[in-house]
């Protein structure tokens, strides 16, 4: 199918659940927003229709009557058709070792049951972009290469253009790719001297990024010269390449004038007489400008500019991955943080709490470490909102949550919002003696921001009451104990006298 008319069409999701309800709930919500669904009931059934007719995303339950869904999602990869399909684990096992078995049969996503609709909506979404950039891109890199076939004359500029668009692809940012192709360029044109030139961050000049020169002196005071110059729209030969898309040659710079070739004065000062440009495009824009110069006057090589540009095509394929790739890494950072951070107090909010608490107890049970747990709570908050407000009431649960989160700084520590104006500190590899220690320096730290309460019973500041619990896990017990004895040890707190540390 054609792919911009296949862009026009809604994404097809294949939904595999043995559970009628979960599929009807995951069906509606999907095709609630725009997407085509399809249904199957056990794994044989999927594999089977997305042979038949290739889905975009597979939702995959692990625990399905005939086949779970790790051998579902393995059998899946051995198939060329079905090998590239994203699939994302939806299921009600929570264990670490469950989701490391999805990633390793090729799962790229993972959503514990009971899910949350905007969740799967925006790892849907997600999985769903980083496909349609995979197949636009692997679309993309292969009529490169067909264009590449198709146009080398001869066996050794085939080769050169494998070996540099190689060293293109294993570099890890955009200017080592840049400073590798005119290496490359350079070094088989056996050109002098080769610039890379990229538009700026807001699209409004093109700027000096990269350059290759020989140990020729006089090259350097024209790289030098070169790197504080800027080029707009349409001005000298990197504006104009700009403005066009298209390659330029100048077989003779001398025969140019300053008007025509800004940096005509420098250029005949250190020699260079010959010179070409080739923009570096991704669809029909231009991401920046290769130029190569020579000592001496050349007559216009068509053939040597295909060459380059075939070499820039591939470059912009790496450029824009590489910026898309980022773009990814943001989208995911931004995702992380609204699925793991309390809105308000920018701690940890209850999910991560409960995540982080079930693999740390699991990771100090392994290892026969002390694991403390401390649960802290405002005194008298109700009366606090009642007679502040509760603009003031948010305010004073920031100032907390950031004099808490000052107080705990141990890299696998952890401070999460518990509830209203709870909040919990989860200490790995902390024994009690340790925790009471860091509980109390909190306490007197919270005290001491002077927050004004004038209707405590105990204090004329805000103050908070802490309770403490301390143990080694062991294989008969669970988290829930920690979280209990933390509560009890709470409870005691704030019916002794408030404003106090108790350790269970």
């Amino acid at each position: 199918m054609d792919q911009k008319k296949s862009q026009n069409l809604p994404a097809n999701i294949l939904v595999v659940d043995d559970a009628p309800e979960n599929l009807r709930l995951l069906a509606s919500m999907l095709e609630h927003h725009g997407y085509y669904v399809r249904k199957a009931i056990n794994g044989r059934i999927a594999i089977n229709g997305a042979q038949i007719s290739k889905p975009d995303l597979i939702l995959l339950d692990i625990n399905l009557p005939d086949i779970d869904g790790y051998e579902v999602c393995q059998q899946l990869k051995t198939f060329e058709k079905t090998k590239e399909i994203p699939v994302i684990f939806i299921s009600s096992y929570n264990q670490e070792v469950d989701k490391i078995r999805a990633f390793e049969v090729g799962g790229r996503d993972y959503i514990t049951k009971p899910f949350q609709i905007r969740e799967v909506l925006a790892r849907v979404e997600n999985q769903l972009s980083t496909y349609r950039l995979q197949m636009e891109l692997k679309e993309r890199n292969s009529k490169l290469e067909q264009e590449i076939i198709e146009r080398q004359r001869t066996e050794e500029q085939i080769r050169f253009l494998l070996l540099t668009n190689q060293a293109i692809s294993a570099t890890s940012d955009i200017h080592s790719a840049l400073e590798v192709t005119l290496n490359y360029i350079c070094s088989n044109i056996r050109w002098d001297f080769g610039e890379a030139w990229l538009l700026s961050s807001d699209g409004s000049k093109i700027v000096h990024s990269q350059a290759f020169y020989t140990n020729e002196e006089n090259l350097y005071e024209f790289r030098d010269y070169s790197k504080n110059l800027t080029f707009t729209f349409h001005k000298s030969l990197p504006g104009r390449v700009w403005q066009s898309q298209y390659s330029e040659w100048i077989e003779d710079i001398f025969q140019t004038s300053p008007d025509f070739f800004q940096r005509y004065d420098i250029a005949v000062k250190v020699g260079l007489k010959s010179c070409f440009a080739v923009p570096i495009l991704w669809s029909n824009q231009v991401l920046g400008i290769l130029v190569f110069f020579k000592k001496e006057v050349i007559s216009k090589n068509q053939q040597l500019i295909d060459l380059v540009k075939a070499v820039a095509n591939h470059l912009g394929v790496m450029i824009q991955s590489r910026k898309a790739e980022y773009t990814l890494k943001l989208a995911n950072q931004r995702l992380h943080l609204l699925a793991t951070l309390d809105g308000l107090t920018q701690v940890a909010n209850r999910r991560h709490f409960d995540e982080y608490l079930d693999q740390e107890w699991q990771r100090m049970k392994r290892d026969g470490l002390p694991f403390s747990l401390i649960i802290c709570d405002v005194d008298y908050f109700k009366l606090y909102n009642d007679n502040y407000g509760h603009q003031a009431g948010d305010d004073c649960l920031k100032k907390i949550a950031k004099t808490i989160q000052k107080m705990v700084d141990r890299p696998g520590d952890l401070v999460a919002r518990y509830g209203g104006e709870e909040f919990a500190i989860i200490l790995p590899n902390t024994d009690a003696e340790c925790a009471f220690r860091i509980a109390e320096t909190i306490r007197l730290e919270v005290q001491n921001l002077k927050i004004i309460h004038a209707k405590s019973e105990i204090n004329e500041y805000v103050t908070i009451s802490l309770g403490i619990s301390s143990m080694i896990p062991q294989e008969n017990q669970s988290p829930a104990e920690l979280i209990s004895l933390a509560d009890q040890a709470l409870y005691q707190a704030k019916n002794q006298q408030r404003n106090c540390t108790v350790s269970r």
